[in-house]
């Protein structure tokens, strides 16, 4: 069983982003060197949307397996460096730990992307359970341990422990619980702590957060760098969910956070497709040639009015599609209405069918099949959008491209969206 005992770290002089830092350096080195030992090393990743959930969650995992457990582990982004400029929110919940220079201090995908095969061959899962495709050591991939809250897709049951894919409003409430024996670094506590705030709209009653993200919040709290405070840590060692939302440092970093997590007046439509982003490989089963087909789920937090009209989702969206090999692209955007200030949420669908996975390819019944399964969906509650329907110019402009959008039920996330997908792809007829 992974059971992590009680210790208390002598970290002396080295803080989390020295952590980060030296284990950056020597894993590289290991890997420049060819040496082999690089293989001792265990990949700690989150999912390629790089979110603060994500980052925090694959760092906190690589600490504790690397100074608790004493396996070597190196957290991993799927993302390019400059990418990190597009969540503000992760920038300074990573300065309010102590990582001042991320660019310099994290480990990037574009690190080794020019090592083929990966030099790694052990992973651990967090904030997601399939390792992706693009992963192909030379080595069978292993896959050592998960952690994570979405759908579980039933695989690595023989290798991966812990195993624990359970709901929760924020992955690094898991990843808390796993640290709940074990003195940790305050700087590793607040970026953790920031994490489940983001996610859970700052623990708000009645919202994502369930009493595992309560209980995670409260452990570190007084833990953090906030607590270093008298009061606040007197309050927080005896804190009920309710007194920790009481809390000042509480109120203001759930505040910021979400202020600049949602400031993204900043960013081109290019950018907003590529901020918060997943990618899926699905084998259809229904088609003769039982094809792969590469999907995208973007999450954009603007209505599409203000950044994709007059054609700019039609061209900026086949261009991001080009760009990374998808036949299929959902937009999935989230606002609040200007005059009841209601969630909204709207998703657009393109599929090219200029781009075919195989020869002879259907993309009539591919076309048909994605329109009627999301339709049908119950918890989408879709309805055919007022103003952009079949697209945000005439179709006839854009004949390589099918398109549809809709409003959908607001409580509906990419959480719920890509499992749907998934079902409406892999069945059978």
């Amino acid at each position: 069983m992974f059971e992590p005992q009680h210790h208390t770290i002598a970290l002396g002089s080295e803080t989390l982003a020295d952590f980060l830092s030296s284990s950056r350096e020597h894993y590289l080195n290991h890997v420049r060197n060819d040496s082999g030992k690089a293989k001792e090393w265990t990949i700690v990743m989150g999912n390629e949307a790089g979110d603060l959930d994500t980052l925090a969650s694959s760092i906190a995992f690589a600490w504790l397996r690397t100074k608790i457990l004493d396996q070597p582990s190196i957290p991993l982004l799927q993302m390019n460096r400059d990418d990190l400029e597009l969540r503000a929110e992760n920038l300074h919940a990573l300065s309010l730990a102590g990582i001042s220079r991320p660019k310099d201090q994290l480990f990037f995908i574009t690190d080794v992307i020019d090592f083929h095969p990966f030099p790694s061959h052990k992973f651990a899962l967090v904030d997601h359970n399939r390792l992706s495709s693009t992963f192909s050591p030379e080595e069978q991939p292993l896959v050592v341990a998960i952690v994570d809250h979405h759908v579980d897709e039933n695989l690595y049951g023989d290798t991966a422990e812990p195993r624990i894919i359970i709901p929760s409003g924020s992955c690094a409430s898991h990843i808390t619980t796993l640290l709940d024996t074990v003195e940790i670094p305050p700087e590793l506590a607040t970026l953790l702590l920031s994490a489940i705030l983001i996610d859970t709209d700052g623990l708000k009653p009645g919202g994502k957060a369930i009493d595992v993200d309560r209980k995670a919040a409260e452990f570190l709290a007084s833990k953090s760098t906030f607590a270093s405070s008298e009061s606040a840590l007197h309050t927080t060692e005896t804190a009920s969910s309710t007194s920790l939302l009481e809390l000042v440092f509480i109120k203001s970093l759930s505040e910021e956070l979400s202020s600049r997590k949602n400031d993204v007046s900043h960013l081109g439509p290019r950018d907003l497709l590529r901020r918060d982003y997943k990618q899926y490989d699905f084998v259809l089963p229904w088609h003769a040639a039982k094809p792969t087909i590469r999907a995208g789920l973007s999450t954009v937090p603007v209505k599409l009015e203000e950044w994709a009209a007059d054609g700019n989702l039609e061209t900026k969206g086949e261009a991001w599609m080009k760009e990374r090999g998808l036949h299929v692209l959902g937009v999935l955007t989230s606002y609040r209405s200007a005059t009841k200030g209601k969630r909204k949420r709207e998703m657009a669908w393109i599929i090219r069918v200029d781009f075919p996975p195989t020869e002879g390819f259907d993309f009539e019944a591919l076309t048909e099949r994605l329109w009627n399964g999301l339709q049908a969906d119950p918890v989408l509650q879709l309805k055919e959008h007022k103003k952009f329907a079949h697209g945000t110019l005439e179709p006839m402009l854009f004949p390589q491209l099918q398109v549809q959008i809709y409003m959908q039920d607001p409580h509906a996330t990419r959480k719920v969206i890509a499992p749907v997908l998934k079902a409406i792809m892999e069945a059978q007829m």
